[in-house]
Order: structure tokens, then sequence, then C-alpha cells
């Protein structure tokens, strides 16, 4: 009978450090074990894509305007607050923009081109090529914060 006891606890015991894994795997990975431009950004960020506008640049290269809405913040110089909506800047070779509703990490800095009075909200993207990262499949990282309506609605 103890055998029986002793298979179910390690059973459970192995769920239970599956669950743990399985919920740290949505987190954005510590700032010290990102790799190449991404250590550099001033905001890390989750997000979800509200719009994008595409157009030409210079050459061959596309300028796209994103319109995200902050889903938590990982780390931030500016204080951007979860539910606020904030303007990033990228670019890329070709004419393909993140689709709407695309929920992912955001490495950015503040525009430097940035000149209107929310300038506060607008941002560029920190590493090249790297900047928006698509989170895995599961669960919310661990920061996740999602606001309960007010007023009870």
């Amino acid at each position: 009978m103890s055998g029986i006891c002793s298979i179910r606890y390690a059973t459970i015991d192995a769920l239970a450090v599956l669950a743990i894994l399985w919920g740290q795997a949505g987190a954005a990975p510590p700032p010290d074990a990102v790799e190449g431009h991404q250590k550099d950004a001033a905001e890390v960020i989750e997000v979800k894509v509200l719009e994008a506008q595409v157009h030409q640049g210079q050459g061959e290269r596309f300028d796209v305007l994103y319109r995200m809405e902050v889903l938590s913040v990982v780390r931030s110089a500016s204080r951007v607050q979860p539910g606020e909506i904030v303007t990033v800047r990228s670019y890329g070779q070709s004419k393909e923009a993140l689709e709407r509703g695309w929920i992912g990490t955001a490495y950015l800095n503040r525009d430097p081109k940035a000149s209107s009075p929310g300038a506060g909200h607008q941002f560029v993207t920190a590493a090249r090529g790297e900047s928006l990262v698509e989170l895995p499949p599961g669960p919310p990282s661990a920061t996740f914060t999602r606001e309960a309506p007010k007023g009870g609605e």
C-alpha cells in the first residue's frame, strides 16, 4: 500500500513542477538573459497590436507605425502603465506588419523623432529585427495585470 502512495505523491509532485514551469513559459526573459540589442531597451512591455500603418521608407525599407495597448510592464523608464495606448515606430524590408490582435513582448526606446504633446508614449523599436517577440503559447506571463472594469461592469 505504501508503494502506491509513493507513486501517487511522486505523480502529484511532478505535475506541480510542470504547472509551475508552464506558468513561467509565457514570461518575458529576465533582462540579464536577453541577447543582442534587446538588453539596451529602456522599455520592455507586453503589448497587443490595435492598428498598423505601413509606409514606404527610404530605398527598399518600409516604415511601420503601430498603435498598441500595454498589457503588462516588465521594465519601463517612462513609467508606462497597463491599459495605456502607445505608438511604436518600426521598420523592415517587407510591407508585412504584425496583424491586429498580435500579442507579444516589445523591446523599445523613446522615439527621438517624437515631437507631439504625447511624446511620452511614442517609442521606436530597440533591437534590429528582434524588438517585437511573439509570446510562446500558454498562459500569460506572471506579470500580466488586467484590471477589473470600473464601476462593476
